[in-house]
């Protein structure tokens, strides 16, 4: 079983989610699922997720339908999580490589931590 669940509410991430989704299977940590729900996107993120999906035995596709926002989302991609850990991640988002080995060995070293976080590099266009 994996360690880490990674939760990722997807919405009109079209343009932005290949990036986001390699960012994870570059990681030199690779003991996770991806756990991806569509929010009742109106472009094609969910076939995007789906070919991913289809690549990759460590991902669990969802689809709310329609919108129901991002809290309803998350908690949905909850119901299915069954691992140590849970990460964060937006469909807009790029981890470095080594994210998640930061962070498993500093929760791994302190136990007497729940929450880890690491910086953001904010970018644009």
């Amino acid at each position: 079983m994996a360690r880490i669940s990674v939760l990722m509410g997807i919405y009109n991430c079209a343009s932005t989610l290949p990036e986001a989704l390699d960012s994870l299977f570059a990681q030199t940590y690779q003991d996770f699922i991806i756990i991806l729900c569509d929010d009742g996107s109106h472009d094609n993120t969910y076939e995007i997720a789906k070919g991913y999906a289809e690549k990759h035995d460590n991902i669990v596709l969802l689809s709310n339908g329609e919108n129901k926002g991002l809290n309803f989302t998350l908690n949905h991609c909850l119901e299915y999580a069954d691992t140590e850990y849970c990460a964060r991640m937006d469909g807009d988002d790029i981890s470095l490589p080594t994210r998640f080995e930061k962070e498993i060995c500093f929760l791994d070293t302190h136990p007497e931590y729940a929450i880890v976080s690491c910086p953001m590099i904010f970018f644009d266009e």
